[in-house]
Order: structure tokens, then C-alpha cells, then sequence
């Protein structure tokens, strides 16, 4: 992570969403890298800022704490932040706003319970992206806690269209240029369609496979094979059984996975990047890779949604009012089930 370069990205970022959490209190979690500037955004807007941290394959806590404090300090938002590495002390009752990130995963039934009714929960993406196992929802509007989820079709986000430029640095860097290089990609619609539009833009001859009704003729002719499904969890690449057979696929291909279902067992003998794809509903690639930016706005308008959220409970707003003054007035996206609105 260049400081001097996410420095700048951030208070771009606050004043583009004109972020003010003053006197509020925010959890949230501390991270490294890009994600380093959650905690310091918060704190930048104003908040009271505790954010949880633990050791994992990224970072170690120690690790973490430097880059938080570095970021923090030359930005002039150290004194704000409160690194925790536990919840022992904190009365969870105070808190206004808990991100739903990483470290803090799960939001279970126990945690949710331990709010108070005023709290909000920004998802931090869509709601389509919703994973059960990461936050009870049911738990949340039971206890009166809204969750919304951030609109990345925000102009001011275009958060798809960062990942054809994902895509575009894995395949320079790994030497499939356009002149010659020919790419199939698989995936979901919202996916592919900006990926799609980078990638021909930037000259590369591209098919892009959203429907897979009908298989592939001549796979042999492609040099990179790209998967971009977050939606459907059906093997695309493997064995026998899979959409398209590892065996088509010639040796000198290149395999990139952002997202979606691969059979690693069956490509043994294959180039694919990253060498541990992640799991079906994960993303082995983030957005920040092509630019830290990605992530700094993002979570900045994930915490305007929670700005939004907490002011229309001042307001008092239930239903279709809550959810139409969200979505007019702030980055915001509802769940399509009323019960949550």
C-alpha cells in the first residue's frame, strides 16, 4: 500500500460523498493494506472510531497496528482510533454504526443482540451479494437494526468497471497483451458487461459466455480463459461434469479466476492465477487491485449509507418512506423484501 497515494484517495473520497459522522460512534474492523483506511475514514468524518483486528494469513496484529497507525498519523486521524482485539470492556450499546467487514464477520444472533435498536449496519456492498452465514437478518430487523447496502452503480463508485481493469493488469502482467491474445469469458451479466467493455476497448478480441445453454466450439482457440460468475454455482471449468473440460483447453492457456465454480483437482496440469482460486460466492481478486481507490470509495459510501440510515431514524421513517429516502438521498440500495426496509 503506497500511503501517499491512498492518502490522497481518501480525502478526495470524503469530500466526493461529503462524509460527516460527527459524534458518532462506529466499529468497525482494522485491516492492512487498502483496507487500512476503513477505521481511518471514520475517524476523518468524525466518528469515535473502535476498530477490531486479529491476526490471519494477511497480516499479523502487530503488522496491522503499523499501517493503521502510519496511515492514521499522517492524516491526522490517530486520535480518533481505538485498535481492540477484543470486545471486553466495549458496551456494545453505544455503538451507532457496525461495518459489515471482515474481522467482525459473523454478525450472529449473540453479537446483533448485544445493539441497541439505533444501531445501523452498512453492508458495505449489494444486497444481492448477501451471505446468511456472515450476518443474521432476521436478527437485525427482529431487533429493530436497519441494513442497507451500498449502491455500486453510483457514479460516483463504478465499482464494475474496476474489474475489467483487474483484468487487464493480470493479463500485461502475465504477457497476454491484445495483439493476439484471444480471451473467453465466463460469468454472470453484471460481471462480464463492464469487464467486457474494458477489455474490447482496450483492443482485446473477446467472447463472453453468460448463458451456458450451448457449449463452446473450438475452445482451443483461446488463449486466456476468464470466470466472472458471482451468481450461478455451477462448475464451469473441471472434469467431465463441467461446462467447459479442462482437457479442451490448450496447455498454454492461461486460466485467470476472479470468480465463480472451478474444479482445482482436475487442472493440475493447467496455468491458472491465483494458484488457490477462492470459493464459489468469494472473490480471488478485489476490485483494489487495479487501483486502491476502488476500496477507499466504496467504503466511504458504505458509511454514507450509514450516515443516511441513522438520520432517517432521527427522522422516524418506516417502510417504503425509510427505503425511498435512502435510495434518493444517499448511495443506498434496500433489500427486496419489505420486511427489511
Amino acid at each position: 500500500m503506497s500511503q501517499e497515494n491512498i492518502d490522497k484517495k481518501i480525502l478526495k473520497a470524503l469530500a466526493e460523498f461529503s462524509l460527516d459522522l460527527t459524534g458518532k460512534t462506529v466499529l468497525t474492523e482494522a485491516a492492512s493494506g487498502n483496507y487500512a483506511s476503513t477505521c481511518v475514514i471514520a475517524s476523518l468524518a468524525g466518528a469515535e472510531v473502535y476498530a477490531y483486528t486479529k491476526n490471519s494469513r494477511y497480516a499479523t496484529v502487530q503488522e496491522v497496528k503499523n499501517q493503521v497507525n502510519a496511515l492514521a498519523s499522517k492524516l491526522g486521524a490517530l486520535r480518533g482510533i481505538r485498535i481492540i482485539e477484543s470486545f471486553d470492556g466495549l458496551d456494545l450499546r453505544n455503538i451507532d454504526i457496525v461495518t459489515n467487514t471482515g474481522f467482525l464477520r459473523p454478525l450472529d444472533s449473540a453479537f446483533v443482540n448485544r445493539l441497541s435498536r439505533k444501531c445501523v449496519i452498512p453492508l458495505m456492498w449489494e444486497p444481492w451479494e448477501y451471505r446468511p452465514n456472515e450476518l443474521d437478518l432476521d436478527a437485525c430487523a427482529a431487533k429493530g437494526i436497519k441494513v442497507y447496502g451500498t449502491n455500486e452503480s453510483d457514479p460516483r463508485l463504478r465499482t464494475m468497471e474496476y474489474m475489467g481493469y483487474v483484468l487487464l493488469r493480470i493479463l500485461l502482467n502475465n504477457g497476454f497483451s491484445p495483439l493476439g491474445s484471444r480471451l473467453l469469458i465466463l460469468g454472470c451479466e453484471r460481471f462480464v458487461v463492464p469487464a467486457l467493455s474494458v477489455l474490447k476497448n482496450s483492443g482485446y478480441a473477446v467472447r463472453a459466455v453468460t448463458d451456458y445453454s450451448e457449449k463452446i466450439d473450438s475452445p482451443e482457440d483461446y488463449d486466456a480463459f476468464i470466470l466472472l460468475e458471482h451468481e450461478r454455482n455451477l462448475p464451469l471449468i473441471g472434469g467431465r461434469g463441467a461446462y467447459l473440460n479442462v482437457a479442451d483447453i490448450p496447455a498454454s492457456a492461461l486460466i485467470v479466476h476472479i470468480c465463480g465454480n472451478i474444479d482445482k483437482k482436475d487442472l493440475s496440469s493447467s496455468r491458472i492465477i491465483p494458484e488457490n482460486p477462492a470459493l464459489f460466492g468469494h472473490m480471488s481478486f478485489s476490485t483494489d487491485y487495479a487501483d486502491p481507490k476502488a476500496v477507499v470509495d466504496l467504503h466511504t459510501a458504505g458509511l454514507k449509507v450509514a450516515e443516511g440510515m441513522l438520520e432517517a431514524n432521527t427522522l422516524g421513517l418506516q417502510g417504503t418512506e425509510y427505503r425511498d429516502f435512502m435510495e434518493k438521498n444517499y448511495p443506498a440500495l434496500s433489500f427486496d423484501n419489505p420486511q427489511y426496509w
